[in-house]
């Protein structure tokens, strides 16, 4: 059987110009060295553009030969080798090298590779992305930064309402971030190394008095450095403390009240009674089992212990459901609190009365921390998947590539 050989109908520099789709640039060649493809390119415009200020301008100071990294096809590397040149700005009054629509600036891959890369680093590790990719595990970091520097929402700070802010820890001897989330867009809008007053302060004054302003509510922790912040920038704006922490703290009181039995207790018998009683009493009510119920059931309200769990329970009782005067149901807790001749309740019971308003307003707005939380709960992820980060950019980089609502094009594999 004889088989007719056509011509073909697509030039090769044809087919590479539709395969690359690459803004500015047309193929003129094509050749390959140790199993990567060069593609030979030339630019479609003369004018040279400053990437700091964005001024164009005609005449260039000189230009080299460079390649940048570009997707792989047909399972070939790519590189594309082209002219790149230099020119004297004369706003910046310096000489910079020019950007490029292809590429990013001082990147050494192309801008669909980056977005590949970022969006893996999205999904999975690092060293995943890495080794998907056939790049070093510090250049995935360093494309999250570019990739991040430019695609991070800029009006991010407009028409805030309510924020969350909250401090995370990410590696040892007391490193902390502090995380800002907005609760109405659910997403994280500003990350900073520190968990000091000064820290957040640095947030309000970027973002402006006039932003600050429209500020009605920030949702935190009892940390008195944020709550100093808050107050001097925002002194319109309702803090709402967190549900969580409150819960906590109550729940660090019953434990501490069992604990100090535990060393009262005279004898095993006893003491082994109140060991058992330790998961069952840091349930709620609504969620204990039967095995919880019948250890709940042995207690009284006359003994330490019992006072405790109905000290914990009725706080939390006020915490979640809706209340006609809660202010007047805090204050007959702390009263009851004062009462209870437990140190540790005692101690929580100055703790609401000093934050209060904070308290109330919880009830008031039914508003929580728990956004910020989660965010700091997927942070953690970040951290572990990572097996930690040794400073706080990278980090910070992945967090708003992760969480702060970034959205690239689909990457499609196979």
């Amino acid at each position: 059987m004889d088989f007719k050989h056509e011509a073909p109908s697509v030039r090769v520099t044809t087919l590479l110009n539709k395969l690359l789709n690459l803004q500015g640039l047309r193929v003129t060649g094509v050749r390959f060295e140790d199993d990567a493809m060069i593609v030979c390119v030339h630019r479609t415009f003369r004018l040279l553009t400053c990437p700091n200020c964005g001024h164009r301008k005609r005449g260039r100071m000189s230009r080299k030969v460079r390649r940048w990294r570009h997707m792989a096809i047909w399972g070939n590397d790519v590189w594309i080798e082209g002219e790149i040149r230099r020119l004297s700005c004369p706003k910046c009054a310096t000489v910079v090298t020019e950007a490029v629509p292809w590429a990013r600036h001082d990147s050494d891959f192309t801008r669909p590779f980056e977005d590949a890369v970022a969006l893996l680093a999205q999904q999975t590790s690092k060293t995943a992305v890495a080794k998907l990719t056939g790049i070093a595990w510090v250049t995935v970091g360093s494309i999250a930064e570019r990739v991040v520097g430019e695609k991070l929402d800029p009006v991010r700070f407009e028409d805030l309402r309510r924020i969350g802010v909250d401090e995370i820890s990410f590696r040892r001897r007391h490193r902390y971030l502090t995380v800002v989330t907005d609760h109405d867009r659910r997403r994280v809008i500003w990350v900073a190394e520190g968990k000091s007053s000064e820290v957040l302060k640095a947030f309000f004054e970027l973002i402006g008095p006039d932003a600050c302003e429209r500020i009605e509510i920030v949702t935190m922790d009892m940390s008195a450095a944020y709550r100093k912040a808050v107050r001097e920038a925002l002194p319109s704006a309702k803090i709402v403390f967190d549900h969580f922490h409150i819960a906590q703290l109550a729940n660090e009181a019953l434990n501490e009240v069992r604990r100090e039995l535990m060393r009262k207790a005279v004898d095993e018998e006893r003491k082994a009674e109140i060991k058992g009683t330790m998961w069952a009493i840091l349930h709620r009510m609504d969620n204990a089992t039967d095995k919880h119920h019948d250890v709940l059931a042995k207690l009284r309200p006359a003994q330490p212990l019992g006072r405790a769990f109905l000290l914990k329970e009725s706080l939390l009782d006020i915490l979640r459901r809706a209340i006609a005067k809660p202010e007047q149901a805090l204050h007959r807790w702390t009263a009851w609190a004062a009462r209870s001749r437990l140190k540790p309740f005692v101690r929580l019971g100055r703790t609401i009365r000093h934050h209060l308003d904070g308290v109330i307003a919880l009830l008031e707005e039914r508003i929580a921390n728990g956004l910020a939380e989660g965010m700091n709960n997927k942070i953690r992820l970040l951290s572990h998947r990572a097996y930690g980060f040794h400073s706080a950019p990278p980090l910070v980089a992945t967090i708003f590539l992760c969480c702060g609502g970034i959205t690239l094009p689909d990457l499609q594999l196979v």
